[in-house]
């Protein structure tokens, strides 16, 4: 359920990466405007188009739809899609049962539903989410198809992003700067909650932590946002990967973020240590 199949990445291994220290300046970076598939990272992008339209009021997450797992493509002729067994959200309500927006939100995000995101992109359109990535400064992250829809994908439909989109779109939802401030507590509980996380995997001392992450074959991504103790704002991480083995992929994302994590703990200590000279 991390956002359907691709064509595999083949080539040199790549890695790029951009952090985010917790004014939102760039404190390291390779590569950031390299633009991958997406994966299931692009949920967020639907998540703040959810949450956008909410602060306006012109969608409630009380608001029920009923539950499928089985979508018309956006294709003509080429039918409904379903999901392959590993790709389906075991604990997503059955077919036809009710479901709320905000069930579908939450397990969006917790569990990478893709049937979640499919009902919330159907209620929402693609628009709603094109309109999030431009407000949250996401550039060259685009989402043209359902989750899912291999007939859209081979028509040239997509889901991109880079590592600067990411970071961009997690900066915007810690920072306040485009949700109200309930909407971004809730979208920040909901990443907390997410049960595949790798750059957290690679922090010694940050303990309080969101993240949002996406694979297909030959792809692995994760966008985090850490605060170490005694920390207010939160950091960002953003990493992605081409091209490397599962195992090689997760260490190098979790790498990445111990050394990004400790250049911040280095920076802070020497700027306390300076205010405690007086200087």
């Amino acid at each position: 359920m991390f956002g359907g199949s691709a064509p595999a990445e083949r080539g040199e291994p790549a890695v790029t990466f951009r952090a985010l220290d917790a004014d939102g300046g760039i404190l390291a970076e390779r590569g950031p405007g390299l633009v991958r598939y997406a994966a299931s990272t692009i949920k967020l992008g639907v998540a703040v188009a959810a949450l956008l339209a909410v602060d306006r009021g012109v969608l409630d997450l009380s608001e029920t739809v009923v539950s499928r797992h089985r979508f018309p493509s956006a294709i003509p002729g080429a039918g409904d899609f379903g999901f392959t067994p590993d790709e389906v959200d075991a604990g997503f309500p059955a077919d036809g049962a009710p479901v709320t927006l905000g069930e579908c939100l939450a397990r969006m995000i917790e569990v990478s539903s893709n049937e979640g995101t499919n009902l919330l992109v159907r209620r929402l359109g693609l628009p709603a989410v094109a309109e999030a990535f431009a407000v949250t400064g996401a550039r060259t992250a685009r989402m043209t198809r359902l989750i899912g829809d291999y007939a859209a994908r081979d028509a040239g439909e997509t889901h991109e992003a880079s590592a600067a989109d990411l970071a961009a779109v997690m900066r915007t939802i810690v920072a306040g700067d485009a949700l109200s401030a309930e909407s971004a507590g809730l979208l920040a509980a909901h990443l907390a909650r997410q049960r595949f996380p790798v750059i957290a995997d690679g922090l010694d001392e940050s303990d309080d932590w969101g993240s949002k992450s996406g694979w297909v074959t030959g792809i692995r991504h994760d966008v985090a946002w850490f605060r170490h103790r005694g920390q207010q704002r939160p950091s960002v991480l953003a990493v992605c990967t081409a091209g490397l083995e599962t195992s090689a992929a997760l260490e190098t994302i979790r790498a990445v973020g111990s050394a990004v994590e400790h250049r911040i703990l280095r920076e802070s200590r020497a700027a306390g240590a300076l205010l405690g000279t007086g200087r």
